[in-house]
């Protein structure tokens, strides 16, 4: 966390996340027990390690595959031992200080309403960093030399930039403007988010995400760095993401289980102990 170029403090977090429809990577493939029964379609927690005054904050969302459904979300408060449920505009609330919110995970991760409006304002080419995964070929992070960047090559991206509006005055933001990869799939594309703009209900520029989401020199997809800013205090979070899924492994549901406990505020909380 920064305040300018000035550093703060940082969190030691772990993100475990479980697709329960359509998977097919990491076994069981297809559509899973919870998605049959109960309709869930991702479940998400964070466990939270440092700072020590925040030790053992458990975070906790369900995603039901319903659109007209809202997500679930749970936070285990170590400072007072109780689990809240939190509401809706909880998902716009700074976590733990920082600048991240849970609906600008990943860039965006608000439930779709019938009440938004999507425009596609262009489609263009964008310099954007390449997405290094792996320890051995990205450069390492050291704010000491180089303060709230991270150190980056860059690529000719061609993106889709899309307009949404919010259309609901009791929401925290009135629009959002997304950046999307539109590399074709058949030259190796998956349309992520890339970059999000984030306008207060007075129409000012509020915050932004960013998730890098180039390809590696493997032709691996996936993030690498977040930036999340919030351009009306100057203030800054980075972070420095180096998943567990390096590539196609076919042990990986064998070295790294993701137990159901995981995903349940009883069971994070013996991992946290």
């Amino acid at each position: 966390m920064f305040s300018r170029t000035k550093y703060e403090k940082h969190f030691t977090w772990e993100l475990f996340s479980r697709k329960y429809a359509g998977r097919m990577d990491i076994p069981p493939l297809g559509d899973m027990p919870e998605f049959k029964e109960r309709g869930i379609l991702v479940k998400e927690s964070i466990l939270i390690h440092e700072p020590n005054e925040v030790k053992g904050f458990i975070q906790l969302r369900i995603r039901p595959w319903d659109i007209t459904k809202e997500d679930e979300m749970y936070a285990y408060i170590p400072a007072i031992r109780r689990v809240r449920r939190l509401t809706g505009a909880d998902l716009t609330d700074p976590l733990l200080g920082s600048d991240c919110v849970p609906d600008n995970f990943e860039v965006w991760r608000q439930k779709l309403t019938p009440k938004m409006k999507f425009s596609v304002l262009e489609h263009r080419d964008f310099l954007f960093p390449r997405t290094f995964i792996g320890k051995e070929n990205r450069y390492p992070y050291d704010y000491k030399k180089h303060g709230p960047c991270f150190q980056v090559e860059w690529e000719i991206t061609p993106m889709y930039v899309v307009e949404v509006m919010g259309n609901d005055p009791d929401y925290v933001f009135s629009k959002r403007v997304i950046y999307i990869d539109a590399t074709p799939v058949d030259k190796g594309g998956n349309f992520p988010l890339c970059w999000g703009e984030h306008f207060d209900q007075r129409g000012r520029l509020w915050k932004v995400s960013t998730m890098s989401s180039g390809v590696n020199k493997e032709g691996f997809k996936g993030p690498t760095y977040c930036i999340y800013a919030n351009y009306q205090t100057d203030h800054y979070t980075l972070m420095d993401i180096y998943p567990a899924i390096l590539g196609e492994r076919e042990d990986f549901h064998k070295i790294y289980p993701l137990k159901e406990e995981l995903f349940t505020i009883s069971g994070l909380l013996k991992r946290a102990r």
